[in-house]
């Protein structure tokens, strides 16, 4: 490890040669200057806003309520003629030369219908080139429907007649929401319905009705059409600004008056965009702007009738924005909406704007002159120091070469920062790589503490290391086992987390402090690793005359309190829990089974596919309640030989005959095991117990679960 260089009497205090630099001074005053610049800015973007927009939104308030006038004033004359006698609901060419002037004089209204409490109807439709009427009559037609149309431009009219084929085609004027809405209103007010599809052209729209009645009292419902394509039209052609929108929206933010977007230039693309929430057509920017009142509190539509007007930010732009309420009765709201684009209104500020910015750029290119030697004299040693120390926050602790500056305080720090990288090394060999590594990146002290996570838990154990150990010195063996745990930690550390070396043990987890959702499978590969590993280590001890040294591995998955425990004097980042006594079992039940890895479920499962296990038994160790399927881990699917996987299938049909109480089938097919496999401890383990409950069978109740009662 290589010292940083002692402080010398050439270092001068860095405060000597801040205060020697008047470019500082000079930065501050442009920061200044282009601050006030901004803010003033700001406050002209902001007032022309609010002042456009409030001339927006009146003038647009006007014009949709102007747009709606004429159907309010079309609907009171119809009454006052059926009040007069003028206007006779049986009177078709009288009617129509009532009402085809108002529908030439109003386009925005669409049709003409009347209706009375007998379900008498009648319709006048402007169509592109043709007038359409449609007369009902139930009490002289039935269902049947009196269609007559001529042309626009004068012409030979024809009639016929329709005979609905369905009750959908039938019509009744009395089931259509405009006669409801006005028999259950005063009767000289005009009432609007919410929007819906209309019966006839099958497109949305909303109608206002009033009721009526002629000299003789007979109740009659006078309504009048407007199309939301029509709506749409009167929004579009609404100019606020270059690029500012005009939107009509529901109550419940459906889009009645669609705004001037690309995206409904054409007829087909408007029809399918009405009615639908803005979020739907893919057009967030509606949805920004009430996510904005929303963040400043405002939920619903204002109360007041308008809001005030508030930035919001959609698709990278900025914008401004307001609304109003447009009320039609009874108790009809929709909102106006109008959003502006921030540059519409800064486009005379960007002179002033660029004026101070090549203002700025000239006292600013005189601070970076006298500034540069400043930089020069602490700048490189300052980067190499933050530089350092995003390694040590990385935990790459290695020595590097001495930082050396002249300046007394950036010495100072540079043997600071070495020494606490000396710290960290010697602290990162006591407890696990990825704990200090949170640790750091949490910028916290460790406290007493841990949380709830599904773990795989790994114990291992020497196999005669007592022998071994009273057969070599103390520094032997010390030596011994540095070449064993560096390169079993090694492959473990890949994927897991050493807990703790207890004696010629490893305890290690998977799953934290870092969530791995495969953490079965990784410490299953991890096992093998170290297994294929020991293999070769073994070979070449015994080749040197060294003792081999033989593992034992068990594995658990399960739920496990993880985290720092212990005192607020002495912490130890650790797993606890029932799993971790589980997988110290395990480990310990290798020499019961004579196998090297078992395994709990749901390891082998959660471990996936690819990897050969053999059921053992199914076990109930001390201080637990419930029996667990162990498993001994054969190894990877394509690296087990045939004969031992055969042995796998014949200890498999002996164990299942032995748990179906077929004791004398289990002895039987355990004596057809291979030689090799005959003395297996597992084997005479399951022979023994299935002769013995053979020549003595067990109660009723009996479970093929064996206890252990030793820890």
């Amino acid at each position: 490890m290589r010292a940083v260089g002692p402080v010398t009497s050439r270092s001068v205090p860095i405060r000597r040669s801040l205060l020697a630099n008047l470019g500082v001074m000079i930065l501050g005053l442009c920061l200044a200057i282009v601050g006030v610049t901004v803010y003033t800015s700001r406050q002209i973007v902001s007032n022309t806003a609010r002042r456009m927009i409030d001339r927006s939104l009146d003038r647009s308030t006007a014009d949709l309520r102007a747009f709606f006038a004429p159907v309010d004033r079309a609907l009171h004359v119809a009454r006052d003629w059926a009040r007069n006698g003028v206007l006779d609901p049986a009177d078709d060419a009288g009617l129509e030369a009532l009402f085809v002037p108002i529908l030439e004089a109003h386009p925005q209204i669409s049709s003409i219908s009347l209706g009375d409490a007998e379900g008498r109807g009648w319709m006048l439709l402007r169509q592109e080139t043709t007038w359409r009427t449609r007369r009902v009559d139930p009490p002289r037609l039935g269902d049947r429907q009196r269609l007559r149309e001529w042309p626009r431009e004068g012409g030979e009219a024809r009639a016929w007649e329709v005979d609905p084929a369905t009750a959908e085609e039938r019509y009744d004027p009395r089931q259509r929401d405009w006669y409801r809405t006005a028999t259950a209103s005063p009767e000289a007010e005009v009432a609007w319905t919410a929007p819906y599809t209309f019966f006839t052209l099958r497109e949305p729209g909303v109608t206002a009705s009033i009721r009526a009645a002629g000299p003789d009292g007979a109740p009659l419902v006078v309504a009048a059409d407007v199309l939301l394509r029509d709506l749409s039209d009167f929004t579009q052609r609404v100019a606020v600004t270059p690029h500012g929108y005009l939107g009509v929206l529901t109550e419940d933010r459906r889009l009645i008056g669609l705004p001037d977007l690309p995206a409904f230039a054409g007829d087909a693309e408007r029809r399918e965009a009405l009615l639908k929430r803005p979020a739907e057509l893919g057009i967030p920017i509606f949805d920004d702007a009430i996510a904005a009142r929303r963040a400043r509190g405002i939920v619903g539509l204002p109360e007041e009738g308008r809001e005030s007007v508030h930035p919001f930010q959609s698709g990278g732009r900025r914008y401004w924005a307001d609304a109003r309420i447009v009320e039609l009765p009874p108790e009809r709201r929709f909102l106006t909406v109008v959003m502006v684009p921030e540059q519409d209104l800064v486009g005379p500020l960007r002179g002033l704007r660029t004026g101070v910015v090549v203002a700025t750029l000239a006292a600013l290119a005189a601070a970076v002159v006298s500034a540069f030697l400043l930089a020069r004299s602490f700048g490189r040693p300052l980067a190499e120091l933050a530089r350092n120390s995003a390694r040590i926050r990385r935990l790459d602790l290695q020595s590097r070469p001495p930082v050396e500056s002249r300046i007394r305080e950036v010495s100072e720090l540079a043997t600071a920062q070495e020494g606490m990288r000396t710290a960290l090394d010697a602290f990162s060999r006591y407890v696990p790589t990825d704990v200090v590594r949170e640790l750091v990146e949490l910028g916290d002290a460790a406290r007493i503490g841990g949380e709830r996570r599904t773990l795989t838990v790994l114990f291992t154990d020497i196999q005669g290391f007592t022998a071994i150990a009273e057969d070599k010195s103390p520094e032997e063996l010390t030596r011994h086992l540095a070449v064993y745990f560096e390169e079993m930690l090694a492959i473990i550390d890949e994927t897991g987390t050493v807990d703790k070396l207890v004696g010629d043990g490893i305890m290690a987890f998977w799953g934290a402090p870092y969530p791995d959702p495969h953490h079965a499978r990784h410490a299953v590969e991890a096992s093998l690793a170290c297994l294929s590993r020991l293999d070769a280590l073994n070979r070449r001890w015994q080749t040197e005359g060294e003792p081999p040294l033989f593992t034992r591995f068990g594995l658990a998955t399960g739920p496990a309190l993880v985290g720092n425990v212990g005192s607020p004097r002495r912490l130890s980042y650790t797993a606890v829990g029932d799993v971790v006594n589980l997988a110290s079992r395990l480990e310990g039940l290798n020499r019961t089974y004579g196998t090297s890895v078992l395994a709990a479920d749901p390891t082998p499962e959660l471990a996936g596919e690819g990897l050969l296990w053999r059921e053992i038994d199914r076990v109930r160790v001390s201080g637990r309640s419930q029996a667990v399927a162990i498993h001994e881990l054969l190894g990877e699917a394509g690296a087990v030989d045939p004969a031992r996987q055969a042995f796998a299938a014949c200890y498999a049909r002996a164990l299942d005959l032995h748990r179906r109480g077929d004791w004398a089938g289990a002895v039987a097919e355990l004596d057809r095991v291979a030689e090799p496999w005959r003395d297996d401890a597992s084997v005479v383990r399951l022979r023994t117990a299935a002769a013995a409950l053979a020549a003595s069978p067990p109660p009723d109740g009996w479970e093929a679960v064996t206890l252990l009662d030793r820890k």
